[in-house]
């Protein structure tokens, strides 16, 4: 496996462990946007990241989330 290999690994790297049916879930939106589900996630990331920098809070109360 590439990962395996240090060359291959990024200082950046976050690991993140989701339900079943939640990662199929991301699995099939990523599928039918032919994009791999880690770019995906990244994605959605990204996204709610810009909401807070404009808004000054996270989408969907995450903020209230503590």
């Amino acid at each position: 496996m590439t990962y395996d290999e240090k060359s291959h690994r990024q200082g950046r790297q976050v690991k993140v462990l989701l339900d079943d049916d939640v990662f199929q879930e991301l699995k099939d939106v990523a599928h039918a946007m032919k994009l791999q589900h880690s770019v995906l996630s990244r994605e959605i990331i990204k996204a709610a990241l810009e909401i807070k920098r404009r808004e000054g809070a996270l989408p969907f109360g995450l903020d209230k989330r503590a």
